[in-house]
């Protein structure tokens, strides 16, 4: 019944490996767990005399809101806008509006309890910001309100580097392996395998990822080809990132998957295609993350087993290609996720819709 919130100081903020690992634990009923943190942020008296004092100091001329999931963040948004009298500029990385409702009653109500408060919050917004032309296409149509698109901006800095080593041995991945990309992931391996089988190369796919299930791990270990290792972060990636001959992002096949991550373009593409180390691409053809390679000639991208194969042939045995590759990756990133360029962008935008 106490709201405990309290003005802090805002420090750059590492999360140890131990930490990250401890906090990866999948729900088995999300959507209940979704519904019961609105329930409890609903009974608590949130927009008490410190939130109210603070915003009247920090006097905000408009509200940047990312949103989710969860329905608080909507209502929070919405409620300091009608007090303040400022408009609402909506930030929109992942399409929860979109998707397809989910089975069973309790999602289903989570999902009409979103499309709800989703309504009045975009209809409501001045701008939406989102990181995909098709989340912007979508939303402009859906909502009737102007859209930009700015995508991820990179971690590093965009330099013409490129990464074209004699022999493809080390191909990573880093990441999760939720909404079912293990399946991708397994995909590929098996190629691998049979272009080493075959050919007699080295190649090996490398995994770093925390808390991989005991269904993902009886998967992946069938391939001759991989490696599992833990998830890592800060320098060890870094060192382990830029030392790989390839990268690699999947998506799944699977109906429920492709429609949770249709319009969204992963956040790792971004620091994959600036580093100048060729990305191999696999997933369904009708999600924005294999249409952003694709649209942009970046990339190996494959969207089945057999064309998988034969791009991997190619690259494995073709230095011309793979320098091609790393090429246009870069030349991708320093137009679409260079950060600064990216934050100048935004910060022109918003004056523009403050201004007008």
């Amino acid at each position: 019944r106490k709201v405990r919130g309290a003005e802090v100081c805002v420090k750059e903020n590492r999360q140890t490996e131990e930490g990250l690992k401890k906090k990866r634990k999948r729900s088995k009923q999300p959507y209940a767990t979704e519904l019961l943190r609105d329930a409890v942020w609903k009974l608590s008296p949130w927009y008490e005399k410190g939130l109210q004092a603070w915003l009247a100091k920090e006097s905000p001329t408009c509200i940047f809101v990312a949103v989710g999931s969860g329905k608080f963040l909507y209502k929070l948004a919405l409620k300091i806008s009608k007090s303040l009298n400022i408009p609402i500029v909506a930030y929109v990385c992942d399409d929860f509006y979109g998707m397809k409702a989910p089975k069973g009653l309790i999602g289903k109500l989570w999902k009409s309890k979103l499309e709800k408060i989703s309504t009045q919050l975009f209809t409501k917004a001045r701008l939406i910001v989102s990181i995909s032309v098709e989340i912007s296409d979508f939303y402009k149509k859906e909502f009737q309100t102007q859209a930009v698109t700015i995508m991820t901006g990179t971690n590093y800095t965009i330099e013409n580097r490129y990464v074209n080593k004699a022999a493809v041995k080390k191909i990573r991945y880093f990441g999760k392996l939720s909404l079912n990309r293990y399946r991708s992931l397994v995909d590929l391996c098996e190629a691998v395998d049979r272009i080493n089988e075959e050919y007699n190369t080295e190649g090996c796919v490398e995994i770093y990822c925390g808390n991989i299930t005991d269904e993902e791990k009886k998967a992946l270990l069938r391939c001759k080809a991989v490696s599992l290792n833990g998830y890592i972060t800060g320098e060890n990636f870094a060192d382990k990132l830029f030392s790989s001959d390839a990268l690699i992002h999947v998506e799944a096949f699977d109906e429920i998957s492709v429609d949770r991550v249709r319009r969204s373009v992963s956040t790792k593409i971004a620091d994959s295609l600036a580093c100048g180390i060729p990305l191999i691409g696999y997933g369904p053809s009708s999600i924005s993350s294999i249409k952003h390679l694709k649209r942009n000639n970046c990339g190996l991208v494959a969207s089945t087993k057999e064309e998988l194969k034969s791009k991997l042939e190619q690259f494995f045995f073709d230095s011309e290609y793979r320098l091609k590759i790393s090429k246009s990756d870069v030349e991708t990133a320093s137009v679409y996720h260079d950060s600064k360029k990216n934050s100048d962008f935004l910060y022109k935008t918003l004056e523009n819709i403050l201004n007008g």
